[in-house]
C-alpha cells in the first residue's frame, strides 16, 4: 500500500512538473505601424528563439526561445500577423484562424490597434484594452521626384476630405501646387488600417476614397490605376517612391524621408501631437478578449512580459525606435474617441 502510494504521489509530482514547464504559444494580430518596436521587444525578452520571415514584412514568428524568470513557461512561440490594425480586431472577435509565417493555421489571442474599436463599429467592451503609445498620422509627398506639389505645404479639413474623395481628377494647382493640368494621386491603406480609420474620423470623411497604385504592367511610369487601398504601409511607401505628383496616408513609422504636409497649420510632429496642436493620432493598445476565449495563464504572463518591455520608460524615451512615436507618458492631452476633442491632462 504504501509503495503504492509512493508511486501515485511520484506520477503527480511528474505531472505536475510537466504541466509547469508546458511550452506556449501566443499569436499576435493587428497593426503594423509599430512592428519595428514589437519585433525589437520580442526578441528582447526572449532568448535562443529562432526567427522565422515570410515574403511580407507583417507576417514574423519567433520559435521555440524562453523567457529568462520564466522557466515554467517552457518554449515560448510568439506569432505575428500584422495586416491591419482593424482587422487584426476583428480577427480577435470572430476567432479567425491566421496564417503564421511557419504556414500553421492558429487563432489569435491578442490584437494591436491604433483605433479604437468604436471607430470600426465593434463594441469595445468585450474586449480588456492596455495602451502602450501614441501613433500619429499623416499625409506625406516624395520631394525627390519630379512633380509639381512643391507648393502644396497645407490642408484644410475640407480640402483633406476633397482630396481623397477627388483623387486623380483635380490638379495640383487645386491645393497648392504649379500645375493646372497634373491631377494628384492619393495612396492610402484598406479598411484594415487604423491610418485610414483615424484619419477619415478625423477629418470627418465618411465616403469611399478614390486611392491609387502602380501600374507595373509592364513597369512604371505608366499611369496608375485605382486600387481600394493597401494592406500595409510599406507597399504605400513603395507607390510613392515611383509615382510622380503623389500624396501618401502614412503612420509616422514610415515617414522615412517623404516630406509631411501640415494639416490645419501644424505638421504631424512629436511635439505638435503632444501638445494638442496636431489632431491626426491615435492611441496604440493592445487587446484581448474578456470573455469566451481568451488567453490562458500561459499566454497571458507573455502578454505581460511583451508589454512591460514595450512601455518600459527608458526604452519609450532613449530608443531610436521610438523617435516617430509618442511615449504616453510625454502626452499633454487626451481623448475618448478617434477624432473626438482633445482635452488637456494639465489643467
Amino acid at each position: 500500500m504504501k509503495l503504492e502510494n509512493l508511486m501515485i504521489a511520484g506520477l503527480a509530482a511528474l505531472a505536475a512538473a510537466g504541466a509547469t514547464h508546458a511550452d506556449v504559444t501566443l499569436v499576435v494580430v493587428g497593426g503594423n505601424a509599430s512592428r519595428a518596436i514589437q519585433y525589437d521587444r520580442a526578441a528582447a525578452v526572449l532568448s535562443g528563439e529562432s526567427v522565422v520571415t515570410t515574403s511580407d514584412s507583417n507576417v514574423r514568428s519567433f520559435v521555440n526561445g524562453t523567457i529568462p524568470g520564466k522557466p515554467g513557461l517552457g518554449n515560448v512561440t510568439i506569432h505575428y500577423i500584422l495586416s491591419g490594425a482593424t482587422l487584426g480586431l476583428q480577427e480577435l472577435k470572430d476567432g479567425t484562424p491566421v496564417t503564421t509565417a511557419t504556414g500553421a493555421s492558429l487563432t489569435p489571442q491578442l490584437a494591436v490597434s491604433g483605433a479604437f474599436p468604436e471607430t470600426i463599429g465593434l463594441d469595445g467592451s468585450i474586449f480588456t484594452p492596455k495602451r502602450t503609445l501614441v501613433i500619429p498620422f499623416g499625409y506625406v509627398k516624395n520631394d525627390s521626384l519630379a512633380n509639381t506639389l512643391h507648393g502644396v505645404t497645407n490642408l484644410t479639413q475640407r480640402q483633406a476630405a476633397q482630396l481623397e474623395a477627388t483623387s486623380g481628377l483635380l490638379p495640383t494647382a487645386y491645393y497648392g501646387g504649379e500645375s493646372t493640368s497634373d491631377v494628384v494621386y492619393v495612396i492610402g491603406r484598406d479598411t484594415g488600417a487604423a491610418v485610414r480609420q483615424v484619419t477619415d474620423a478625423n477629418i470627418y470623411f465618411t465616403g469611399s476614397p478614390a486611392f491609387w497604385t502602380t501600374n507595373t504592367a509592364p513597369n512604371p511610369p505608366l499611369p496608375p490605376i485605382p486600387t481600394l487601398g493597401h494592406d500595409g504601409g510599406a507597399k504605400v511607401v513603395s507607390d510613392l517612391l515611383v509615382i510622380p505628383n503623389a500624396i501618401g496616408t502614412l503612420a509616422s513609422t514610415d515617414f522615412g524621408s517623404f516630406t509631411p504636409i501640415a494639416y490645419e497649420g501644424f505638421l504631424p510632429t512629436r511635439e505638435n501631437v503632444i501638445k494638442g496642436k496636431y489632431p491626426i493620432w491615435g492611441y496604440e493598445a493592445w487587446y484581448v478578449k474578456n470573455s469566451g476565449t481568451v488567453p490562458t495563464a500561459s499566454q497571458q504572463s507573455v502578454i505581460d512580459s511583451l508589454y512591460a518591455a514595450v512601455t518600459d520608460t527608458t526604452f519609450q524615451t532613449t530608443n531610436p525606435l521610438f523617435s516617430a512615436v509618442v511615449p504616453l507618458s510625454l502626452l499633454e492631452v487626451e481623448r475618448t474617441q478617434d477624432g473626438g476633442p482633445i482635452s488637456s491632462l494639465l489643467y
